[in-house]
């Protein structure tokens, strides 16, 4: 530790600041010389992967960035949806039964496929629009491929279930067959060609009703094993792609949308036809009867990619054939913003809607798309697939009934008034809910690093695992900051670059020190390397290096908005990229991050290679004269590192 007689002590972090005069003069040349607002060399730039760091899972946005409908803009390149392959239109086992049961396999759609390709006809790639409308009209082609060695049939639906949950089956068959989306109930042995998998009653997302799925994913020969995953990738559009919509909507006309608004067709996979010699591999099997489902099913992995595709083109439609300006859908929500106060009636709910709205849902009727009362909002602010958007404030997050839910489940996850023990299955439920969280609280990751930590390796669902101090104070801390916490806001989440930073310091660590230069102050702070009885090697020092810098310039009497921090460590660059450590090092994250929340700070840490940090490197070796030749009038001082960034991790 240095020593003077000119020194004050920050209580808070721990730093003692000293002042030392230049005791040498060195004429430095311009390759040594860093300055404020002057890039490090070639390279050492903030490189745009540095920009937008993996951790906000893309939620930053920019000034220059193009807003659009991606969905809807996918269709002008998409590859055209496939028919049956060759081997199948040979099945004659398949074929045979088809033919000689024509009351089991029908084509099933409420679409208005002639109006519909109607107003594709200026669409710039007819092949896609084909291939969607002759999926309407023949039945649709999951991407699956089917290898020769099946057996004839196979009856795999066996599966126990609840009498809440076949009371539902049981009304949702009856309206099946009614609608004519079933066969009439035929059996009790499968025919030739048949496979039935099992179905189940689950939660329908944001909802307390119940959806029929068939899982198509279960047992031998399952039919999604047939379809690559690959194949059936899908274009949604996301709440991003809102937000660049919503920033340009205010840039244009200076203030927010007057209302955003969001429609729901009804029903939506069931509004779909499956191709015959796909509906044969879909029997359902209820109370013992069989019955041939003719349209697309909730589990199957080519439903998404299918139902996107013509959804898609109606969104196309909607923008270039019906001018709804910046239309997007995620699914089966449609979604967009009215800067027209002005509502329209809507005769057919005896209702007014925003004007855009109003000529979705008349596009809809005009091609026989389905939709009810019930599923068309709007409002100043609304919550769109599960998160709220709010255009006055410019922010994203999640509603305030969602995150008291999760807020008081992991409460109740962390009460060990009877077991500390928890079965893994509770384990990922609880993790997959906070990792969802993390779409509009991203800096929180790192709280939940010691759960997965502590859950690895783990495969038996009901094996119970033991809570840790650790787990709980990280999940405790998680819980607080969700419920305090509001979340994104479009304005100032924003990707920036090194002219936009307000402080940059630069960092480093050798085997006997720490230490960081801040060139706007022409301050250098060191330390001597800490005891810790966890972790000690150079990248926990290098780690402990940039957190020291940012607690130091979190306590100035106005914080930078926008720090950047340089590190000749890779892997110190990764971590706070993607907010992850391991074991020993996600203490200081989590200070860090407390850091970044309560004084509203946007971190990059970028890498500098050592050549380009000289000053922060002297300075980590106690070289305070060279640190002096480099930058004369740099004063250095000494500093304590956090000390409650230095924990313990437990087992």
């Amino acid at each position: 530790m240095m020593t003077t007689s000119n020194q004050s002590v920050d209580a808070s972090t721990g730093m003692i600041v000293l002042d030392h005069a230049a005791s040498a003069t060195y004429v430095h040349s311009a390759k040594t010389s860093i300055k404020r607002k002057t890039a490090p060399a070639t390279g050492d730039k903030i490189d745009e992967h540095w920009k937008k760091p993996r951790y906000t899972r893309g939620f930053l946005w920019t000034d220059n960035e193009l807003a659009g409908t991606p969905s809807a803009s996918s269709t002008i390149f998409a590859q055209p949806l496939p028919s049956p392959p060759q081997s199948e239109l040979n099945n004659q086992i398949a074929l045979e039964t088809i033919k000689e049961n024509p009351s089991l396999f029908k084509i099933i759609t409420p679409i208005n496929i002639t109006r519909f390709e109607e107003l594709l006809q200026s669409h710039p790639n007819q092949p896609f629009v084909s291939s969607v409308c002759r999926g309407l009209r023949e039945g649709f082609w999951p991407h699956a491929i089917i290898p020769p060695e099946l057996p004839e049939s196979v009856d795999f639906s066996l599966r126990p279930q609840s009498e809440e949950a076949m009371t539902f089956i049981r009304e949702q068959r009856d309206k099946e067959i009614a609608l004519d989306r079933f066969s009439p109930a035929f059996g009790p042995n499968l025919l030739p060609g048949m496979h039935s998998s099992p179905i189940g009653a689950v939660p329908k997302p944001h909802s307390t009703g119940l959806r029929l799925i068939t899982d198509q994913s279960a047992g031998p020969f399952a039919p999604n094993s047939f379809i690559p995953r690959n194949a059936a990738s899908v274009r949604y559009d996301n709440m991003h792609d809102f937000g660049k919509l919503l920033r340009q909507a205010y840039a244009n006309h200076g203030r927010p949308p007057a209302y955003i608004f969001k429609s729901d067709c009804s029903e939506a996979f069931r509004r779909i036809p499956m191709h015959p010699l796909w509906q044969i591999r879909q029997v359902v099997t209820i109370d013992g009867a069989r019955h041939v489902d003719r349209c697309m099913v909730f589990g199957n992995r080519g439903s998404p990619s299918i139902w996107c595709s013509f959804m898609s083109l109606v969104i196309w439609i909607a923008i270039n054939i019906k001018n709804i300006d910046d239309m997007l859908h995620y699914m089966d929500d449609a979604f967009n913003y009215e800067m027209n106060p002005e509502l329209e009636y809507y005769r057919p709910y005896n209702r007014s809607y925003p004007k855009k709205q109003v000529a979705l849902l008349r596009l809809w009727d005009e091609i026989g798309l389905p939709h009810s009362v019930k599923k068309q909002e709007f409002g100043s602010s609304l919550v769109i697939i599960g998160f709220h958007i709010d255009p006055v404030c410019m922010s994203l997050s999640i509603p305030y009934s969602a995150r008291m839910e999760m807020v008081t489940a992991i409460r109740q996850f962390l009460d060990t008034t009877h077991s500390r023990r928890r079965p893994l299955k509770q384990w990922q439920q609880l993790l997959g809910w906070g990792n969802w969280a993390l779409n509009v609280f991203p800096l929180l990751r790192p709280a939940l690093q010691s759960s997965y930590l502590k859950i690895a390796g783990k495969t038996w669902p009901n094996a119970g695992i033991v809570l840790n101090r650790s787990v709980m104070r990280d999940l405790s801390w998680f819980a607080d900051r969700v419920e305090s916490t509001h979340g994104l806001h479009f304005f100032e989440d924003v990707e920036w670059g090194y002219e936009q930073a307000d402080d940059i310091i630069f960092c480093d660590a050798s085997t006997i020190g720490i230490g960081f230069y801040v060139p706007s102050k022409v301050l250098g702070f060191a330390s001597n390397i800490p005891p810790n009885p966890l972790v000690a090697n150079i990248l926990f020092y290098e780690m402990l290096a940039v957190a020291s810098a940012v607690a130091w310039a979190a306590e100035l009497p106005k914080p930078p908005r926008h720090l950047l921090v340089y590190t000749d460590s890779l892997d110190t660059v990764e971590m706070f990229h993607s907010l992850r450590a391991g074991e020993g090092y996600n203490e200081l994250l989590l200070f860090i991050v407390e850091l970044l929340l309560t004084k509203r700070i946007s971190l990059r840490v970028c890498h500098v290679a050592g050549i380009n940090n000289p000053v922060a490197d002297a300075i980590s070796r106690g070289l305070f004269d060279v640190a002096r030749q480099l930058v004369p009038s740099i004063r250095i001082g000494s500093f304590q590192p956090p000390q409650n960034a230095l924990g313990v991790a437990e087992k």
